[in-house]
C-alpha cells in the first residue's frame, strides 16, 4: 500500500508537502499512468486506500507515533494527525522537484489529473441527484464548462434555490470533476440546484480568470435560472479555499457596481485576505495540510501584481482583508478549520462582515484541517462540518430571498 499511501497523502492536500509531493507523483508515474474518468471508478490501489481509512477511529487512536496533537486548545482527529504524521515521515525528496514539474505542461497535467481522482476517494457517496448536465456557459474570455446538479426534492413547494459553487485548489488545479461528490453533497443537503464552476487555471490563466469565469456564470444562473428549475431571488454563491476568494470576488465586484448580486455566500475555508501576518499562519504553516510554501509559491504566480515590497499594487479585490467596507456584502456561512492557515483570515473576515452589519454564521472545527471537504466519506467530524455547511447554506439562502 505504501507507495500509493503516500499520492493520496499529498496529493489530496494540495501539493503542500512540496518538494515530497511531486517526487511521490513522479514515482507513482513510473509504475502506472492513470487518469480521471467519468464517472469515477477507483483503482485497485484506490480502493485498499479508502478502506485503510475506513477503519474505525480507535484503530487511528492505537496507532499514532506521537501523543493527540493539540496546538492552540485544538485537539487534532486521529485520522488527520495520523494522515500528517505518514506524510511528515515520508517527506523527503529532491529540493525544488515540485516547482520544476509544475513548471512543464506536462507535469501539470499530470498533477491535476491526480489531484481530481484523490479529491473524490474519500469524500462522501450521498443520494442521487435527480439530474445532472454538463454545459458549457459563454464568459467573457471564451466557453466556461459547468456542472449542474439538481436534488431530488419531491416535497419541494417552488423553484428550488441556485448555488454558484467554485471549487478550490489554490487556483492552479482541481475541477468539477474533482468535487463532483463534494457538489452533490451540497446540492442534497442544502435542497438546492448547485452549478460547479469549471474555471480558468493559472499560470495558464492568472487573477482575474477565475474571478471573470465565475462571475459570468453567476450572471448567466441570473438570467437562465427559471429554466433551470431555480429561483432568480434566491441565488448565491459559493466557494472553499481560492474558490471562497472567486465567490466574494463575485459579491464585492456586483456591489461596487451597483448591480444584483448573489443572495448569499457559502465560504469553506476560504481564501478570504493574504494570511501572512496571521498567528494561524505561524501556528499551522507547516505540516497540517496546507503548508505556508504552497502559499509562497502560488501567489506570484496567481497575481502577477502580487508583491510584498507594495501593498498599494494589491487591492481590495485581490486581498478581501484591504476592503474599507463590506456594508451591503450578502449574508454569508463561513467555516474554518482548526488546523488551518488560513483559519484566523476566515474569522477575521466574518468579524468584519458583522461589524459592517451583515448577517454572518461562523463556525470553526477544531478538530480538522484545511481540505476537510475531502474527507467526509472518512472522517466522521469531517462529514458533520460539511453536511451542517450546507444545510445552513439551504436555511440562509430561502430567508434571504422571501
Amino acid at each position: 500500500m505504501g507507495g500509493a499511501r503516500k499520492l493520496i497523502l499529498g496529493l489530496a492536500g494540495f501539493l503542500v508537502l512540496a518538494p515530497a509531493v511531486a517526487f511521490v507523483a513522479l514515482q507513482i508515474w513510473l509504475a502506472s499512468s492513470v487518469n480521471p474518468v467519468e464517472p469515477f471508478q477507483p483503482t485497485e490501489a484506490e480502493t485498499e486506500q479508502l478502506a485503510f481509512y475506513e477503519q474505525p477511529e480507535s484503530w487511528f487512536l492505537d496507532n499514532l507515533s506521537g501523543p493527540r496533537e493539540t496546538i492552540d486548545g485544538q485537539t487534532l482527529d486521529p485520522k488527520f494527525q495520523y494522515m500528517m504524521e505518514e506524510a511528515r515521515a515520508e517527506s523527503e525528496g529532491p529540493p525544488g522537484l515540485a516547482a520544476l514539474m509544475f513548471a512543464t505542461p506536462w507535469g501539470r497535467g499530470y498533477i491535476r489529473n491526480q489531484v481530481d481522482r484523490s479529491w473524490r476517494l474519500y469524500s462522501k457517496v450521498t443520494a442521487p441527484m435527480a439530474d445532472v448536465e454538463d454545459r458549457i456557459i459563454e464568459g467573457r474570455d471564451g466557453p466556461v464548462p459547468v456542472r449542474i446538479y439538481r436534488p431530488d426534492v419531491p416535497d419541494a413547494d417552488g423553484p428550488l434555490p441556485i448555488l454558484v459553487y467554485h471549487h478550490g485548489g489554490g487556483w492552479i488545479f482541481s475541477s468539477i470533476a474533482a468535487m463532483d461528490r463534494v457538489t452533490r453533497l451540497f446540492a442534497n443537503e442544502a435542497r438546492a440546484i448547485v452549478i460547479s464552476v469549471d474555471y480558468r487555471l493559472a499560470p495558464e490563466h492568472p487573477y482575474p480568470a477565475a474571478s471573470d469565469d465565475g462571475e459570468d456564470v453567476f450572471l448567466w444562473a441570473l438570467e437562465n435560472a427559471a429554466s433551470l428549475g431555480g429561483d432568480p431571488a434566491r441565488i448565491g454563491v459559493g466557494g472553499d479555499s481560492a474558490g471562497g476568494h472567486v465567490a466574494i470576488n463575485i459579491a464585492q465586484r456586483r456591489l461596487a457596481a451597483g448591480e444584483p448580486g448573489p443572495a448569499a455566500m457559502l465560504l469553506i475555508y476560504p481564501g478570504a485576505g493574504f494570511p501572512q501576518d496571521d498567528d494561524a499562519y505561524q501556528l499551522f504553516g507547516e505540516g497540517y495540510t496546507l503548508n505556508a510554501d504552497f502559499i509562497e509559491f502560488i501567489l506570484p504566480r496567481v497575481f502577477p501584481e502580487y508583491s510584498t515590497d507594495d501593498a498599494s499594487r494589491v487591492d481590495a479585490f485581490m486581498n478581501p482583508a484591504n476592503a474599507e467596507s463590506l456594508v451591503g456584502m450578502p449574508p454569508a456561512i463561513i467555516a474554518t478549520a482548526g488546523f488551518d492557515l488560513l483559519r484566523d483570515r476566515g474569522r477575521a473576515f466574518a468579524e468584519q462582515l458583522r461589524a459592517d452589519g451583515v448577517q454572518v454564521s461562523y463556525t470553526n472545527y477544531p478538530t480538522l484541517t484545511h481540505s476537510y471537504l475531502q474527507f467526509s466519506g472518512v472522517i466522521e467530524d469531517a462529514e458533520r462540518a460539511s453536511t451542517e455547511s450546507a444545510r445552513a447554506f439551504g436555511d440562509l439562502i430561502r430567508s434571504a430571498g422571501s
